[in-house]
């Protein structure tokens, strides 16, 4: 079924849905009001599987094309704390050929994986870790828990990626072996640090998994601008005080916007 056509179909059934929600709500006695939020309750199902559907049905597409899903009508169940123009930006202008060994740290909804993904080689290692529902995983941490996200995660790899999932604080000792166990001895050609945005945090991810990439590789810090640090956010201070080995780009959509930016180290060679 063609993308469009899918879409349209969903939106006339979220139509009648809150159509008939609102009529009964309106019309209805008593206890009956209460039914009016079966209606609402059909709808969630019915937006998981148009995601999950959609996610395979964009496991081959380009970056361009799984970005309008994941901040369009994906981004409530798969989207992603960035801003477009940066991240397209950073994966269509950092790689002269797609990465064949790629990880992030912190994942939240999935929707940077998924342009991992399509930025990736077709027959990539992709590792994500994350600790799902923690405190910088976006303003509703806690819908990122439960087994439910699975398939959409594993919707978001390609049909020859190697897409390994592990679930656990980055800072443990235990999640490091299971992430070089997931390596197989091979170095990450892109490593995505995204998770704890603490100054200890950003640390710790950083000192922990730079050693897994090789010469030459990159790593990418998410959330390098000021403006948040209300909020325990402090990527933009490690980025600017620490001492890193390589060369440094920015992606920063505009100067004065609060937080996100992307900032770039490519290691030596």
């Amino acid at each position: 079924m063609k993308p469009f056509k899918l879409s349209f179909l969903f939106c006339i059934f979220r139509f009648l849905l809150l159509g008939c929600a609102a009529l009964t709500a309106a019309l209805a006695p008593g206890l009956m009001r209460l039914a009016a939020i079966i209606p609402l309750l059909l709808m969630l199902p019915a937006k998981y599987f148009y995601c999950l559907f959609r996610l395979r049905e964009l496991s081959s597409s380009g970056l361009e094309e799984a970005a309008d899903f994941i901040l369009g009508s994906g981004s409530f169940l798969t989207g992603m704390l960035q801003r477009r123009a940066e991240i397209l930006s950073f994966l269509n202008g950092t790689f002269p050929a797609p990465p064949s060994v790629v990880a992030e740290i912190g994942r939240a909804k999935g929707g940077t994986l998924m342009l991992l993904c399509r930025a990736a080689a077709p027959d990539a290692l992709i590792i994500s870790l994350d600790l799902p529902g923690a405190i910088h995983s976006g303003p509703l941490p806690f819908i990122n828990r439960g087994s439910w996200r699975l398939p959409l995660l594993k919707a978001m790899a390609g049909p020859g990626q190697d897409l390994r999932l592990i679930d656990g604080d980055s800072k443990s000792p235990f999640c490091a072996e299971l992430f070089e166990k997931a390596l197989c001895g091979r170095k990450l050609d892109l490593l995505f640090i995204d998770g704890d945005h603490t100054f200890a945090g950003v640390k710790s991810d950083f000192e922990t998994y730079s050693r897994f990439v090789r010469p030459g590789g990159v790593i990418a810090f998410h959330d390098i601008q000021p403006g948040l640090e209300e909020f325990g956010v402090a990527v933009s201070r490690f980025w600017k005080e620490t001492t890193l080995p390589g060369v440094r780009r920015e992606y920063i959509e505009d100067p004065s916007q609060i937080s996100y930016g992307i900032g770039v180290l490519r290691l030596p060679i």
